[in-house]
């Protein structure tokens, strides 16, 4: 089949999208082929599509001439997920398709373009006394809706809601052919109205967690709960990892809290508190504010600074939970139960870290450099409860063997974890190294705050050795059979499959996507 050539293509590109839209750079193609740890191949091109409409025609503009296609959101994952692995594929950056279309508060849904980011998200759904159930990531100020479902996500919320995927109703998907798709209620021929998921298959379901190897998200629409009226907070400590992993469980599987957070004894001594805590009054006012009053607000705030940017130093393994009611009898109850739990066998802490999270949500992502400037990099598993323990024991044993390893390159690591609903625990092992910043780690943070941190030189042995622990650790994981979210290109999806399986998954994708031009290579397809 003859197809156009590169250069005809871009050209209809810019005509369609108009030339700002499409880059061409060598800058450009340089910072979206590299995430947080991982580089790819150059991309030819990185499109910004300003519409549903747009994003699609430039699919079959793209993937008619043979094009592969590679669709990206706010950048900050770290599994190689939207990076190209071949030169002749187009970057679909998502950014611009950033509209709320529709807040639905008699059936309680919400209409957004997938590169709407939680951030703006959840500031709208606010200013109504609404919320999704889970409502972002840490990172939810870069973070795209659309990025987060083809990862899958976990974080707020996620103690009584789960996934982010368990709060999505309907996708509009465009694939690989430039066609449209929708699933859920919003797809009946009769009525386009997405207030239900299920009417048969999880169609779904499909394309969530594929990291755009099925096709692109255009547009998402998510449940909506009331606000929660009340929210309170508590943190307790935990002298032995066995101690702490039972409480881990056992809140977890309460299903009172809306958010956990447990910390090993490194990462609180690397990162004292949740990234951010140290910009002092910015996030200080952001507690005030998150309160229901402006009098708890302040109290709050005081607690914290009283309590001090250090105050986890000498911690053991720690819990910080986040309790929401509906009032103030609701939340009462509901932290009733948790303390019970938490303090059952641990000893309650100031609860400064929820406290901050909750109060500034959404901070710049200041975790990804370590305290002195190290680069970072996590990775993680989803185990269940009855192997947690065992997970945790066979990672420190598997990292005391690389001992020469990390010590010859000065590498620091330390755990923390998030139950995964009543079911499970996401374990993430963050590793920090002495590295040369990237183009696109600094471009999330401000000139003041790389200011304060130090620059190292490159150090390419550094980084495969962080490599090589990555890989061990992914095999500890694979051990005992865990899941993963954001897969991506590193994660052993395909392959961890039964052969049944595989076969379904490579004849979805060929159902999709005939010519293997949708994110080739994501999740092993």
């Amino acid at each position: 089949m003859n197809t156009p050539p590169v250069e005809t293509v871009l050209a209809a590109l810019a005509n369609s999208l108009g030339v700002d839209h499409v880059l061409t750079d060598d800058a450009a193609l340089a910072y979206v082929s590299t995430d947080l740890f991982y580089e790819g191949a150059p991309p030819c091109a990185v499109i910004r599509p300003g519409s549903v409409e747009q994003l699609a025609d430039a699919v079959r503009e793209i993937t008619g001439a043979g094009l592969a296609v590679v669709p990206r959101g706010g950048g900050l994952s770290y599994s190689a997920g939207y990076l190209a692995d071949r030169s002749d594929a187009v970057v679909i950056d998502t950014r611009r398709l950033n509209h709320i279309l529709e807040i639905n508060e008699e059936d309680m849904f919400v209409t957004v373009e997938t590169g709407v980011t939680w951030a703006v998200l959840d500031a709208a759904l606010a200013a109504r006394g609404l919320r999704t159930p889970f409502w972002g990531t840490g990172s939810g100020k870069h973070a795209t809706v659309g990025a987060t479902l083809s990862q899958n996500g976990i974080n707020y919320g996620s103690g009584q809601y789960g996934f982010a995927a368990q709060s999505v109703i309907g996708l509009d998907i465009v694939t690989a052919d430039g066609g449209l798709m929708t699933t859920g209620s919003g797809g009946n021929d009769q009525s386009a109205t997405p207030f239900l998921r299920h009417y048969g298959p999880d169609l779904t379901g499909l394309f969530i967690g594929d990291c755009g190897a099925l096709g692109v998200k255009a547009k998402a629409t998510l449940q909506l709960i009331q606000r929660p009226a009340v929210t309170r907070y508590a943190a307790y400590e935990y002298e032995s990892s066995d101690l702490f992993c039972d409480a881990l469980s056992n809140i977890a599987r309460c299903q009172v809290v809306s958010e956990c957070f447990g910390f090993d004894p490194g990462f609180t001594s690397m990162r004292t508190t949740y990234a951010g805590i140290k910009d002092g009054l910015k996030l200080l006012g952001g507690v005030a504010k998150s309160a229901a009053s402006l009098g708890q607000g302040l109290k709050e705030a005081f607690k914290i600074a009283a309590a001090g940017r250090t105050y986890l130093e000498g911690i053991q393994y720690s819990i910080h939970i986040t309790v929401d009611g509906r009032d103030e009898e609701d939340a009462a109850s509901r932290m009733s139960v948790a303390k019970q739990v938490l303090g059952k066998q641990g000893t309650e802490i100031e609860a400064s870290v929820p406290k901050v999270m909750r109060g500034t949500p959404f901070p710049d992502p200041t975790i990804i450099l370590g305290h002195n400037g190290e680069l970072w990099v996590p990775m993680h598993g989803v185990v269940p409860h009855s192997q947690l323990k065992t997970l945790l024991k066979n990672l420190d044993q598997y990292m005391d063997g690389q001992k020469d390893i990390i010590d010859s390159h000065d590498i620091a690591w330390a755990i923390t974890t998030v139950p995964a609903g009543p079911s499970g625990v996401l374990v993430e092992p963050n590793l920090y190294w002495r590295d040369e910043r990237s183009a696109l780690t600094e471009s999330y943070l401000s000139e003041s705050y790389l200011d304060q941190k130090q620059k190292y030189a490159a150090d390419a042995s550094a980084r495969a050795a962080v490599r090589q622990l990555r890989e061990g650790m992914i095999d500890v994981f694979r051990a005992l059979g865990a899941a993963h979210l954001q897969i991506g290109r590193v994660y052993p999806y395909l392959e961890s499959r039964s052969p049944a399986v595989q076969a379904l998954l490579k004849a979805l994708k060929a159902q999709l996507d005939p010519q293997g031009r949708m994110n080739p290579g994501s999740l092993g397809l």
